[in-house]
């Protein structure tokens, strides 16, 4: 294991991992015990999610809590060692310690306002997600959910398999900023539900490449249609470049609300 994360290799599912870390940011050491694992372990074995995978034995489950301590007292030294480090004024400066006190309580009051990250994340098996690839800066459909991980930063990450793309093209994504909920394909009956200013996932083509890119919508020219088929004209602008340019209700999919 690195010291900038932990990560679920092959012994446990995506959910599996998850249910873990809740339970040990809720319990910490205590699962340690040799009967919460063989708990665990069997609820994990008798799991529809375990159709076709090998059975769980308390002690994987022993040796992931283990790990998961490691990771815990590892990543408090270095952060003690990155406050002394980032901070060299901090004890000679009245106004820097305040003001780096007032941003930690910040952060940790809204950080309650959250959901645990662990359940925030157990959430993604039950809806269609999209991510944003780091090669190209384009939004493509998530078709499977290979392992996660905790980084040194406390941020979480999952391994996503893109609709339609080999293993070799899998991809780390950050579950805030990377991941989110499929976009919606723009109907001809709903075409009003597009208005300027609005985030919109457009598709664009040119002689390198045809992808899925973020936008803001700038104009709308509405016309009279039925709802089978639209001949407005809707201007965005890609995010990734600034470029504008016209493109039709078929070329859109607009975020869910």
């Amino acid at each position: 294991m690195e010291t900038d994360e932990i990560e679920n290799v092959s012994e446990f599912t995506l959910s599996e991992v998850l249910e873990m870390e809740h339970l040990y940011k809720k319990r910490g050491d205590e699962l340690q015990q040799q009967e919460h694992c063989e708990e665990l372990a069997t609820k994990f074995s008798r799991s529809d999610n375990r159709n076709g995978k090998s059975t769980v034995s308390w002690d994987q489950v022993h040796n992931w809590f283990l790990d998961r301590q490691t990771f815990a007292k590892v990543k408090s030294k270095s952060l003690a060692d990155a406050v002394t480090k980032k901070l060299p004024i901090i004890n000679s400066s009245p106004n820097a310690l305040k003001k780096f006190v007032a941003k930690s309580e910040a952060w940790a009051e809204a950080e309650k306002l959250k959901k645990p990250k662990a359940q925030r994340v157990a959430e993604l098996s039950d809806l269609m997600y999209e991510a944003i690839s780091s090669k190209d800066c384009a939004w493509f459909d998530v078709a499977q959910f290979m392992t996660f991980r905790i980084m040194h930063s406390g941020e979480l990450e999952v391994r996503v398999r893109f609709s339609g793309f080999s293993p070799d093209e899998d991809e780390w994504v950050n579950v805030r900023t990377q991941l989110r909920e499929r976009s919606i394909p723009l109907v001809a009956s709903e075409c009003d539900k597009v208005n300027i200013g609005d985030l919109v996932l457009c598709y664009r083509a040119n002689e390198d490449h045809a992808l899925y890119s973020d936008a803001h919508v700038t104009k709308v020219e509405r016309q009279m249609h039925d709802n089978e088929n639209c001949t407005c004209t809707f201007v965005v602008r890609f995010q990734y470049d600034g470029v504008e340019m016209d493109v039709k209700c078929n070329e859109i999919c607009r975020r869910p609300s």
